[in-house]
């Protein structure tokens, strides 16, 4: 028997590099995301003026691609499907939303017409804490900000296991979250204008662990520090949040 790891390397390598390439041609709008509504204020700045976050790990790389393809399969399976990818904007926050979904024939009480679902694909063990604890605060967040958006009374979160493909999904009313997705926004709005970037203050518990910190860089920084690695390491952010011009 001889084992053959040129095939697993090979998709390392192209996975790895197609990351990089899309990151290298992805302008920053500057603008704050739908799915960046549960980050921490400080990432949100950092990445709304362009600072890179830290290059992914293959294996995460791989995650993501299992994400997206499961992403594909369910907005295939999901009858009434009419949209995909609908690009949206709220307040200036801007996002895709994954699919817009005819839900007359679901036959839920009171809930018709076409509304947002937001897919996520968890593993089995995560799938296991989704069915015990329900949604996650972020996903509600981002999906409630697409609903804003599209002036739809619920939307959905559709969670799939990516190891067998069973989905658990949660209608979620929009007035229920409107006012924290208001919150958000004003906060960041507030922040930007004061031109610095502030300390980093955790939202979820898991964005303490180094091993998922977006900008490990500025975690124990003060506004001062952070300023000063701005201005040495990432001159066009620098600029951009100073709204300084050439």
């Amino acid at each position: 028997m001889i084992k053959i790891q040129y095939l697993d390397k090979y998709i390392e390598e192209s996975l790895s590099k197609a990351d990089a390439d899309r990151s290298a041609k992805h302008t920053p709008s500057g603008k704050l995301s739908a799915s960046r509504l549960g980050w921490p204020l400080q990432w949100q700045v950092l990445k709304a003026v362009g600072v890179p976050q830290e290059p992914l790990g293959e294996y995460v790389v791989r995650k993501f691609l299992r994400g997206r393809h499961i992403e594909d399969w369910l907005r295939e399976t999901t009858p009434g499907l009419v949209a995909k990818e609908k690009f949206v904007e709220y307040r200036d926050v801007v996002g895709y939303i994954d699919a817009l979904v005819y839900m007359d024939g679901w036959n839920i009480p009171g809930v018709k017409g076409v509304i947002p679902h937001e897919i996520k694909s968890v593993t089995n063990a995560g799938f296991k804490w989704i069915v015990r604890d329900g949604y996650k605060k972020g996903h509600a967040l981002q999906g409630a900000l697409y609903a804003l958006a599209e002036g739809s009374e619920y939307f959905v979160i559709d969670y799939v296991a990516s190891d067998d493909y069973r989905v658990l999904s949660f209608l979620l009313k929009t007035e229920d979250f409107k006012e924290e997705v208001d919150g958000i926004i004003d906060a960041y709005e507030k922040q930007v204008e004061t031109g610095w970037i502030p300390e980093f203050k955790s939202v979820e518990k898991w964005q303490e662990n180094t091993k998922y910190n977006n900008y490990s860089e500025f975690v124990t920084a003060g506004p001062i520090e952070i300023d000063d690695i701005l201005m040495k390491k990432y001159p066009e952010s620098y600029k951009k949040l100073k709204k300084e011009t050439e």
